[in-house]
């Protein structure tokens, strides 16, 4: 094992210096150690070759926020572990894995046992099954219920070719008596893809929680990914936890849904959906109370009855009155705007009834200002009368064979064409759409709509503002996500300790600077506007866009963590409306 030393300075207190270690190697065994043995600060490197069956790399060790321990391959992609190959974090602290690829078999690759700041970066997953396997595991500690995972990150890898029962990712967390999942995980920028075939229960690409853990708030934010091909379980997301966002995805000819299985409070926004015809291609399904859906895109899909571009079936439970956390709790007083659904089969469906087994219709659910043009069935299709249901200033424009479905008053849904055109593949309302500065309501939440743009005071119907503004967000491809994407933005969140109305413009220091691998910068804005985030080298030439889009008010925390910038001296600037400021940063590699 060879063991190169260089300094990286870092200014922890007035005069302290702290050391970095480069470990360089080469073989299973002494892979296997040091990664037991790293310390605060190490980068273990192992060399390109195929490793066979190291066994569990189980590690007690940490590094900390300043001092992270980096375990990577030399080259993304190129360092191969399989056979009975497989770490498991115990505890641990601050530590990324980066850019193997894993062929094990019938292993968890990765699994996190009350673990925190542990991020799964660059890599490609392509694990061999021959019985059901869940791939990557973040969960609790089994013999201490109080012990807990968060903050971990799963980014910028890629998930491919999984025909067993088992998820992708699998977010779990504490059992009786505590029943807490995992809090404030962000999977991101990832590739899912060819999970199949389908099966009626437990291949979700992605399952956050579990039917005890529903009442427990997980905060995960899963953004950014695509999906294609997913189609091993009805629910393609399965979320059993409160307090999720999910936004920014694409869905790509993947059979079922991205399902709100259990849980309240969760915010689905800006995500594609697109069928391309697949037979059992649908949007989203959801249960439980006070969720926000919108700004979504739907077209092309094919599903219905459990898997519509939009699925409200009847419940079989209402909170209060039972305590069997498996059931499909009466979905309740959620929020459906500013949506628009071209070209699907189905569109919208409420109330099934499952066989006559879910009795308890949707109630107090609110569908607003969307976008609904189709060809073919009913546009609304209502298989039992939901209660208290509202709808107001929504578009939908049935042509040919279709129509509307259910009879509703001109301020509930205007039978008008949304004149929609068709650029890049996506259809966007035309400048003299009807949709254009017609919603009702405030919704001081959708700042923006599904392709970044911001939303003025008067807004337009439909997941699209008509604007001349630069396009933030598009469908994703397989370009912009996975181990060798150019993409580094990470999530943008607003950390529970900030403040969330600051009263100035604040450009923070990045943390820790000089940095190796990554850095974190953090700043204030004081209104809901346009905020851009650049990186640039010595010379000004630009080098990374961080953030480009409308952020609301407040606090926010990004990662940086540069894949092909050489080490050097480089300058980061934030922009919110007039407001500019600067600072500097040092990349030690």
């Amino acid at each position: 094992m060879r063991i190169i030393f260089f300094v990286v300075i870092t200014f922890i207190l007035p005069g302290q210096i702290s050391f970095a270690r480069l470990i360089q190697v080469s073989t299973s065994a002494s892979f296997k150690n040091a990664c037991v043995n790293a310390v605060p600060g190490d980068t273990v490197e192992l060399a390109d070759g195929v490793y066979n069956n190291i066994g569990s790399i189980t590690m007690y060790n940490s590094g900390t926020s300043d001092q992270p321990i980096l375990i990577k391959a030399k080259n993304i992609g190129l360092s191969e572990l399989k056979g009975d190959s497989y770490f498991d974090f115990r505890q641990c602290e601050y530590i990324t894995v980066s850019g193997f690829l894993f062929t094990s078999t019938d292993a968890t690759v990765i699994k996190l046992q009350a673990s925190n700041n542990i991020r799964i970066t660059r890599n490609t997953f392509r694990l061999i099954e021959t019985e059901s396997l869940k791939w990557i595991i973040i969960g609790g500690l089994w013999n201490d219920p109080n012990a807990a995972s968060h903050h971990n990150r799963i980014d910028h890898n890629l998930f491919e070719d999984k025909s067993f029962a088992g998820n992708y990712i699998t977010i779990d967390g504490s059992g009786d008596p505590v029943y807490q999942s995992s809090q404030y995980d962000i999977i991101d920028y990832n590739h899912f893809r060819n999970i199949g075939p389908r099966i009626v229960n437990e291949m979700e690409t992605i399952r956050v929680g579990w039917s005890e853990l529903s009442r427990s708030s997980g905060f995960t934010t899963i953004e950014n990914n695509l999906f294609e091909n997913c189609d091993g379980d009805p629910e393609i997301i399965s979320v059993k936890t409160c307090d999720n966002i999910i936004r920014y995805n694409t869905f790509i000819s993947s059979q079922g849904t991205l399902c709100l299985r259990h849980g309240d409070r969760t915010t689905v926004n800006g995500n594609y959906f697109f069928g391309e015809g697949k037979d059992g291609a649908g949007g989203i399904r959801f249960y439980g109370d006070d969720h926000k859906i919108y700004n979504n895109y739907f077209e092309g899909l094919t599903g219905t009855i459990w898997d519509a571009a939009l699925t409200i079936t009847n419940g079989d439970a209402d909170y209060g009155s039972s305590t069997n956390w498996s059931k499909h709790f009466r979905p309740r007083n959620a929020v459906i705007a500013f949506n628009t659904f071209v070209n699907n089969l189905h569109n919208i469906e409420i109330g099934y009834t499952n066989n006559g087994n879910y009795t308890k219709p949707p109630s107090n659910n609110l569908i607003a200002n969307n976008v609904i043009q189709g060809s073919v069935n009913e546009l609304i299709h209502i298989y039992t009368q939901p209660t208290s249901m509202i709808w107001e200033s929504n578009i939908m424009f049935p042509t040919d064979s279709a129509v509307l479905g259910i009879t509703a008053s001109y301020e509930q849904i205007k039978q008008v064409d949304p004149i929609l055109t068709e650029i890049d593949s996506l259809w966007f309302i035309a400048s003299n759409s009807p949709a254009i500065d017609s919603a009702t309501g405030l919704y001081d939440y959708v700042i923006d709509d599904f392709n970044g743009q911001q939303r003025i005071s008067l807004k337009d119907i439909g997941a699209d503002e008509f604007s001349n503004q630069p396009i933030i967000r598009k469908p994703l491809t397989p370009d912009d996500v996975g181990p060798y994407a150019d993409e580094i933005i990470t999530s943008i969140e607003t950390g529970s300790n900030s403040n969330p109305h600051p009263s100035s413009f604040v450009l923070y220091q990045n943390y820790p600077n000089p940095f190796n691998p990554n850095t974190t910068i953090s700043f204030s804005i004081p209104n809901n506007e346009y905020v851009s985030l650049k990186v640039y080298d010595i010379l000004g030439n630009q080098v990374a866009s961080l953030v480009n889009e409308n952020l609301i008010k407040g606090s926010h925390i990004i990662e940086f963590s540069p894949v092909r910038l050489a080490s050097g001296i480089y300058f980061y600037r934030l922009q919110a409306g007039n407001l500019v400021d600067t600072k500097r940063l040092v990349l030690l590699k």
